[in-house]
């Protein structure tokens, strides 16, 4: 954990260059708005805007035509992790200090309401958010825990969402660490359940959301709610 390695970027890369990684519409499916409608009528154009939004975020779970696809991170090593680390999948929480949820995850399914409170403003645009942003109670920085047991298959630090740690479990389960300040792990390494693979960090396409985790969970490139699937508070 206090180590601090900074690996080489690996397979799937959300990113191709810099200029792309400034440019996130090809990760998260966006709604543009002029900042001349911003403050018209805020409450009503943003239960709107999370409508439209849900609709193209379930054409991209769907199979549809969506103009700004979801892109999933694509697992490369199909193989089931080394016998040390197979376990139950069931998650753990990816922290080990208290802790609040500050940014949920955004469900096609949900309420006008619920899918406003699920956006990331960046850039005079809004993003659809596909995971969920963890912080400590007290705001600073804390360890960051392997939810469940697998290989990592991707280490990156990003320009615009910082380090990046991606794990591939058992079951077609694939868990990704975002906004970490630094990481502990390789590519190629089998981590066990809570194993320290980094620490929360910021990021900028969250720079108000401060030191946080982010976290998300695919399982055979469907997007999931992690809370769902994290123990009960």
């Amino acid at each position: 954990m206090d180590e601090k390695k900074h690996p080489n970027s690996s397979e799937s890369k959300r990113d191709q260059s810099t200029a792309e990684s400034e440019n996130p519409n090809m990760t998260r499916p966006i709604l543009k708005r002029s900042k001349t409608r911003r403050w018209i009528y805020p409450a009503l154009y943003l239960g709107a805007a999370a409508v439209i939004i849900g609709v193209v975020y379930a054409k991209t779970q769907s199979g549809g035509g969506a103009t700004a696809p979801v892109v999933s991170p694509s697992v490369t090593d199909t193989g089931n992790p080394s016998p040390d680390t197979t376990q139950a999948d069931t998650f753990i929480w990816p922290v080990n200090v208290a802790h609040k949820v500050t940014l949920g995850f955004f469900s096609a399914d949900g309420t006008a309401k619920q899918q406003a409170a699920a956006l990331v403003q960046y850039g005079g645009s809004y993003y659809a958010h596909k995971g969920v942003d963890i912080q400590s109670d007290t705001g600073t920085s804390f360890d960051v825990l392997a939810a469940l047991a697998g290989k990592v298959t991707l280490v990156e630090n990003n320009p615009l969402y910082g380090w990046t740690v991606e794990v591939t479990s058992n079951d077609g389960y694939v868990e990704k660490y975002e906004s970490l300040g630094n990481v502990t792990v390789k590519t190629g390494d089998n981590v066990s359940q809570g194993e320290t693979i980094g620490t929360s960090g910021t990021c900028r396409f969250e720079e108000n959301q401060g030191n946080h985790l982010y976290f998300q969970v695919n399982q055979d490139g469907k997007l999931l709610n992690p809370l769902d699937l994290l123990p009960k508070e």
